[in-house]
């Protein structure tokens, strides 16, 4: 998210706004590029030595950053990078599925200090037992903070609308629907809320600690029960025009396809999740097909031909749809969570070989498929990188 639409080369900004915009500048290089040196920081934020010198003090002195190890084997004297404190912005999170509430307590360096667990069946909870299960997650990791936290990040799987501060749907909790859940958690713990949809916030925790620090474009793929795509597009997530943007799991891959939990035909998510490996599992005759994943069919597939082949088809069918999203937005790396990173090195070569033969011959070299290495951290750091961008004013 962007804050204003002041630069520095406005002649209405008054001097401590400068200075704020300057502040926020460096600490996005940090949170961009990792740790760096005063020089460095300069550069990246694209400030002067002399001002590079005040902002770097004051956040020494505010006790958000420090000096590492000085850095050997260079020219002249070593340079000493610069990275946050371990205390510092921590935050309280949540993120939440069909299976439970993960909490966790994570510092601006996007280490998870503390973490909790609240186990639930999302499709039988009421509003009460789900609102239960979030704020005794969040509160206790909030209560291992040994210094004020900043504010608080939520996940939620499903549409969610930030001018209504209301979910709009959300088929694996349908209990998070309304706009209850902001507004208890504040009430809760008198920390400021920021909500977001699960795959962007995913994609957040990409950009800012995982995979996809430095790159401008990229895909987060989240598989599994659901199928989401968290998009981060000239270095920012792309939210779309409304809280029904960007939902690349309902687009259309099938004409007169399934039919789609969504209530549409054909949608990318009928083809390419767990409901339809199991079906095609028990219509191919493999044994426990309501437990097939796909990382059992990866483990299988060396001597089970009826494994390898639907192995193959699950990596085309989710081929078809990083081939439309390398078409339209051209990502440097597709990333991918859940089932289809659990799947190995096998499966992430298979979708990967597949969607090339799905693009231009021109950009086939250019598809790169990686398996997070954040995992089930991602959507954690996303979330707590949610508040940081509210509360430095930063873009997200």
């Amino acid at each position: 998210m962007t804050h204003g639409n002041a630069t520095t080369g406005s002649s209405l900004l008054s001097p401590s706004a400068v200075g704020d915009i300057n502040r926020s500048r460096v600490l996005q290089a940090l949170w961009d590029h990792g740790p760096q040196s005063r020089a460095d920081l300069a550069r990246l934020a694209g400030v002067t030595r002399g001002t590079i010198g005040n902002i770097v003090q004051s956040l020494l002195e505010a006790a958000l950053l420090e000096e590492g190890e000085p850095r050997t084997g260079q020219v002249g004297k070593p340079a000493v990078p610069l990275w946050f404190t371990e205390q510092a912005g921590l935050t309280p999170v949540a993120t939440l599925d069909s299976s439970g509430v993960q909490a966790a307590l994570v510092n601006a360096r996007g280490d998870v200090l503390v973490h909790e667990e609240r186990p639930f069946d999302g499709a039988e909870l009421d509003v009460d037992t789900t609102r239960c299960a979030v704020l005794d997650a969040l509160a206790a990791v909030a209560g291992a903070a040994r210094t004020a936290p900043i504010g608080v990040g939520i996940a939620v799987p499903g549409v969610y609308d930030p001018a209504a501060r209301a979910v709009l749907g959300s088929t694996p909790v349908p209990a998070l629907v309304g706009d209850w859940l902001p507004s208890a958690v504040e009430d809760a713990l008198g920390l400021p809320v920021v909500v977001e949809n699960d795959s962007r916030v995913q994609a957040l925790g990409e950009k800012w600690f995982g995979d996809g620090r430095g790159l401008r474009t990229f895909a987060s793929l989240q598989t599994g029960h659901g199928l989401g795509v968290g998009m981060v597009i000239d270095g920012q997530v792309f939210r779309g025009g409304n809280a029904h943007a960007a939902e690349f799991g309902h687009t259309c891959v099938v004409v007169d396809g399934d039919l789609c939990v969504c209530g549409l035909r054909g949608c990318w998510e009928t083809i390419a999740t767990l409901r339809w490996l199991r079906a095609q599992a028990r219509a191919s005759g493999l044994p426990r097909p309501r437990s097939v994943t796909g990382a059992r069919l990866a483990e299988h597939a060396a001597t089970d031909g009826a494994a390898r082949r639907l192995l193959e088809r699950y990596a085309d069918h989710l081929a078809v749809g990083i081939a439309n999203l390398q078409q339209v937005f051209a990502p440097e790396t597709v990333i991918l969570h859940g089932d289809a990173a659990a799947g190995g090195e096998l499966l992430r070569g298979l979708i990967e070989d597949r969607t090339r033969t799905r693009v231009f011959p021109g950009n086939a070299d250019e598809v790169d498929v990686r398996i997070s290495t954040l995992g089930a951290r991602a959507g954690l750091v996303g979330a707590a990188a949610l508040v940081f961008s509210e509360h430095f004013a930063l873009t997200a």
